[in-house]
């Protein structure tokens, strides 16, 4: 089928910001209502509403981006290529309070049902926002900056911040510290899973190690209080340390393949103008350079 929205391309900051605005609005849709329809447990619902239309917005998403001609992105590019998302992956799970549930101090007591939902609220909501924006809104920021070494950090430091700065949504919800947090740590994932995909990765892995990251990181506390364990058991000095060696090493990875990775598999996705719009302001740039001198 033909890409019938390949117009887009023609302004990638425009159409990205667009595009941005569209998944905030997804974010602030009402979810509950649809898991009041599945259950009378009110948590049940909760996960269940938000993990279902977290899917279905992230289908909406990718349907968009084929329609924008955005391929190459959401698939390996090879088998091998996965490989590169393992330090990701080993971040996520780092996420769990090992040391912590490894003594005892903390564990998970909430019924099997209540963790199925939460892992379901997980997927949706990784599903989603690697869809929207490593899938979407990092191709775009790629035809701004171009693929270059100065382009690609640029792009991944630019993607990253907007999707940073959606959880700021959560404040509507009433002012809390922790959303600041959030934000934070999202630009720091953003950066690591938008590494990932300009290497190769695709995005469908890096929406698993999404998942794998919402999931280990909120699992203690986030099934309604079904978890035990206080906050200096989970982040005992040991659990710091652990975090922060991990942390520096992903960070040194992912900063050392994104300047030596060739740009190849990028350049296969980046959202560009097309070749006629790009000439056509070369040569208006030109007649202009030219007025000038006369």
């Amino acid at each position: 089928m033909q890409p019938k929205m390949l117009y887009m391309r023609k302004t990638p900051l425009s159409s990205g910001a667009i595009l941005f605005l569209l998944s905030a609005g997804f974010v602030l849709f009402p979810t509950q209502w649809l898991g009041d329809l599945l259950t009378r447990d009110e948590l049940l619902a909760q996960m269940l509403g938000l993990g279902i239309l977290r899917i279905v917005m992230a289908a909406i998403m990718l349907v968009l981006a084929l329609q924008m001609g955005i391929r190459g992105v959401w698939a390996p590019a090879k088998l091998p290529y996965l490989l590169f998302a393992l330090p990701a992956l080993a971040v996520a799970v780092n996420n769990l309070p090992i040391v912590a549930l490894c003594r005892g101090t903390a564990g998970v007591t909430g019924g099997g049902e209540y963790v199925a939902a939460f892992a379901l609220q997980c997927l949706g909501v990784g599903l989603f926002e690697e869809v929207a924006f490593r899938g979407v809104i990092f191709p775009f920021a790629l035809g701004v900056t171009g693929t270059g070494k100065k382009g690609r950090f640029a792009a991944v430091l630019l993607s990253s911040a907007a999707f940073g700065l959606l959880h700021l949504v959560n404040l509507l919800g009433g002012f809390s510290g922790g959303v600041f947090l959030q934000v934070g740590y999202s630009f720091l994932i953003g950066c690591m899973l938008s590494v990932c995909v300009f290497c190769g990765s695709g995005v469908f892995a890096c929406a698993l190690v999404h998942a794998v990251y919402n999931f280990c990181g909120n699992l203690i506390y986030s099934v309604g209080n079904f978890g035990f364990g206080a906050f200096k058991d989970v982040w005992c000095a040991e659990e710091i340390v652990l975090t922060a060696l991990v942390s520096l090493a992903a960070i040194a990875y992912f900063a050392l393949i994104l300047w030596k990775k060739s740009p190849a598999q990028a350049d296969v996705f980046a959202v560009v103008p097309p070749e006629s719009d790009r000439k056509e302001g070369e040569n208006a740039d030109e007649r202009a350079d030219g007025a000038d001198d006369r």
